[in-house]
């Protein structure tokens, strides 16, 4: 079949999950024989439209001029206050250009269109919709939380959603249970790409990223964004510097390069700045795919500190290379970890229960050796080959229908 991905998230990029998540399966998805072609609209004024190949799959740029006014609405990203609507209008802002995103979709003339946003291409997808074209949806996104809070926003949830033949869910939270068919299919990991290593090779690693074979290595593969809590990972380290210096520690932060929320990211320089010993953190900026890999398997321990996630893609991959996840108990995280079994769960927003939790898989080093042998086990079951499949089945029965 020849299916387009519309997403306006980066295509090979490794600074989120639903980035990950898209690369991924589109690769597994060609393998199953299907034709893939990512059309990713952009903020751009100047570029004119541009095609390129990743990794054997076609990405099809659209650039798409927007009003000034959400330019200057950009910089509020992230803030207390404006920052949600800030961050929803820059999302938004594709809405004006459907019209010629759709069209250019057309001209692929695909038998299905699978939507990785939310409402940056709703208007597109109900467009193509009016014009004949079957579209899904994964559900990857929390403003779909945010509108089912209300009752305003589950009924505009019920239009919003009304023209999708299918909607896939990452989580059983994401997977909504009305007016649509839909299904939960967790995210996964590259099983064959993200392995444990021997301490040698861990240590080889460490060595090359400039990290003493004795230090501890805490890890944070979270873009700096509100809903990933990243600031009370910070508030923690902060709190117990002298703690942490005591146990060597060092703290790597991904996605620490995000422009997406500007004022957030202030906020959590802004705590930074007031660690005696800058040398415990480390920012690590927006990494690759291999510069990932190799992450995972220099760390100790991995953090999760999410107010909002579904089966967090991050987890499993750091799951899949034998490393112990301390998570937000959010979402679709439960779904993943079972605490004290193959990971540990804190509550949301709370600094020193995610001290504790770290402090306990350093301490106890049975509960360490157990949870990571669990979390190899648990991950043999989010592999991406077995996504591809299942997603796959959802493509051959939308293609039956009418």
């Amino acid at each position: 079949m020849k299916i387009v991905f519309l997403s306006v998230f980066n295509y090979g990029s490794n600074i989120g999950g639903i980035e990950n998540h898209i690369y991924f399966i589109s690769q597994e998805l060609q393998k199953l024989g299907n034709d893939i072609t990512i059309v990713q609209p952009i903020d751009d004024d100047f570029m004119q439209k541009e095609s390129i190949v990743v990794d054997g799959v076609s990405v099809q740029y659209v650039p798409v001029k927007s009003p000034r006014i959400f330019k200057w609405t950009n910089k509020f990203n992230g803030a207390k206050f404006g920052g949600f609507l800030s961050a929803f209008l820059n999302k938004a802002k594709f809405v004006i250009g459907r019209k010629k995103i759709a069209k250019e979709i057309a001209l692929l003339k695909p038998d299905l269109v699978h939507q990785h946003d939310f409402i940056s291409n709703m208007f597109t997808t109900k467009y193509l919709n009016n014009e004949g074209v079957k579209c899904i949806l994964t559900n990857h996104t929390g403003e779909y939380l945010f509108f089912r809070k209300y009752f305003i926003g589950r009924w505009l949830l019920k239009y919003l959603l009304s023209h999708f033949r299918f909607i896939i869910g990452p989580s059983k939270e994401l997977t909504p249970n009305f007016l649509v068919p839909s299904k939960t299919i967790h995210n996964g990991a590259d099983l064959n790409f993200f392995k444990s290593l021997s301490l040698e090779d861990k240590n080889k690693i460490k060595i090359a990223m400039g990290i003493s074979v004795d230090d501890v290595v805490i890890s944070c593969p979270r873009r700096w964004a509100p809903t990933k809590g990243v600031v009370y990972l910070v508030k923690s380290i902060i709190d117990n510097e002298l703690e942490f210096k005591k146990r060597k520690a060092v703290f790597l932060f991904a996605g620490s390069d995000y422009e997406g929320y500007p004022k957030y990211l202030e906020e959590i320089k802004s705590h930074l700045s007031k660690l005696n010993d800058g040398s415990l953190v480390r920012l690590l900026g927006n990494l690759n795919i291999d510069e990932m890999k190799c992450l995972y398997q220099v760390s100790d321990i991995v953090v999760i500190p999410s107010l909002m996630e579904a089966v967090s893609l991050a987890a499993v991959e750091a799951m899949s290379t034998g490393v112990p996840v301390v998570a937000t108990d959010v979402g679709g995280m439960p779904e993943l970890i079972k605490d004290r079994e193959n990971g540990l769960l804190v509550k949301p927003e709370n600094s020193n229960e995610l001290y504790l939790a770290v402090e306990e898989l350093l301490d106890n080093r049975k509960l360490y050796e157990a949870i990571k042998k669990k979390s190899l086990a648990t991950s043999k079951k989010y592999d991406w080959a077995y996504i591809a499949k299942e997603t796959d089945k959802i493509y051959k029965m939308i293609s039956e229908l009418n």
